[in-house]
């Protein structure tokens, strides 16, 4: 944990240095600041997701539209080769802050016991804080992300058959048959299921947390914004769910 957290905060190491970027890099390295980066890259990601989900519904809507949608985006070229890079390093941050706030909440539990312990820990940027449960459900999303750009994004899904999904040069053009090809192999299937049950458990918390760090924050309103957190969380896991079971059912 240790190695990895400081090979993350290179990053950080080298900005610090930049001028004019040292007062920002110091100020969100403290605890506070990492909470709030935190809450911003985990509020992005949902925004991600509702719009991802937004997109893979259109599977539904048969093979001609889900297959333009998914031309459309291609056809984004440069454009879209970008976004992916902001979106691999929001998922990045999101990780380390993740891994750093760990190592503190570690840290202190280790302090409350022994004084002499350094009240500095490893981290990102470093500082933190977060839930034990919130880093297994991590976990999980993580191997199933790792999975999801293996089957999508690569076409190397062990045990799936692309062949419906390829043309006549062997190239994967055919993104419906790609989806369907996936998600109906039922390994596969399985993996998407229990990922995605973990992404339910991790933003039923995550988003009134983020919100609650961000500032939304009274006792009269605190249980609408924890409802609502739940309600959005549930309505994304359960929408792509039902992808799943839309291709297991057309197996």
């Amino acid at each position: 944990m240790n190695a990895l957290l400081r090979l993350l905060s290179i990053p950080a190491l080298i900005m610090s240095r930049l001028p004019g970027l040292a007062p920002v890099i110091r100020a969100l390295s403290t605890s506070v600041g990492q909470k709030l980066l935190m809450a911003v890259s985990g509020l992005s990601l949902v925004g991600f997701l509702v719009v991802h989900l937004a997109g893979n519904l259109q599977l539904f809507a048969g093979e001609d539209v889900f297959n333009a949608y998914a031309e459309k985006l291609h056809s984004l070229g440069p454009i879209l080769g970008i976004a992916e890079t902001g979106l691999f390093a929001m998922f990045a941050l999101h990780i380390g802050l993740a891994l750093s706030t760990a190592s503190m909440n570690r840290l202190a539990r280790r302090t409350a016991y022994d004084v002499r312990e350094s009240k500095q820990g490893l981290s990102v940027l470093p500082s933190g804080g977060a839930s034990s449960w919130m880093m297994v459900t991590g976990c999980v999303i993580f191997v199933f992300l790792t999975s999801h750009i293996l089957d999508m994004k690569l076409k190397m899904g062990p045990g799936v058959d692309y062949t419906a999904a390829l043309d006549a040069a062997g190239e994967a053009t055919n993104s419906f048959a790609a989806v369907k090809a996936v998600l109906s192999h039922p390994p596969h299937a399985a993996l998407y299921l229990a990922g995605l049950f973990a992404l339910g458990i991790h933003l039923s918390h995550g988003i009134s947390s983020a919100l609650q760090t961000l500032g939304l924050n009274h006792r009269n309103w605190n249980w609408l914004f924890r409802t609502a957190g739940v309600v959005t969380a549930w309505t994304i896991a359960v929408g792509f769910m039902s992808v799943v079971f839309w291709a297991l059912n057309q197996s």
